[in-house]
């Protein structure tokens, strides 16, 4: 979808500069959502196109991350990226380091039909007994 449209400067989707605040982007954006959102300005593809421009400017200088990526990339003149690859340290499953609770011990496992020691000791016996006597 990225190469539908020309990638538009995400400060001047949002009307900003370059040094605005993280309460000023927020603020833009949803001045713009209000004024653009398909309930106020039903326009098709057109205004659905220019109502995503926003989304995505605003969902790339919201974080702190993707937006010093897109500062970097936009100050070196190239075309800035939708997505932003973010380092994750990911643990082996075998450290018990990794976990930040240790794992609870395992119960001891039981079999379906237990050995009774008398007719009663199944629950399910217990059911038919009682349903029979019931009746």
């Amino acid at each position: 979808m990225s190469g539908s449209r020309p990638l538009r400067d995400h400060y001047t989707v949002l009307g900003l500069g370059a040094e605005a605040s993280p309460e000023q982007i927020t603020s833009a954006y949803r001045r713009l959502v209000r004024a653009l959102h398909p309930d106020v300005r039903p326009g098709g593809p057109q205004a659905d196109a220019e109502l995503a421009e926003v989304i995505d400017a605003y969902q790339t200088l919201h974080d702190p991350l993707r937006r010093s990526a897109y500062d970097a990339e936009r100050g070196q003149n190239r075309p800035a990226a939708h997505s932003v690859r973010i380092p994750v340290r990911v643990r082996s499953a075998g450290s018990t380091a990794a976990r930040p609770y240790p794992r609870p011990a395992a119960r001891p496992r039981t079999t379906a039909h237990p050995a009774a020691s008398t007719p009663y000791d199944d629950p399910f016996d217990r059911l038919v007994v009682w349903f029979l006597h019931n009746m």
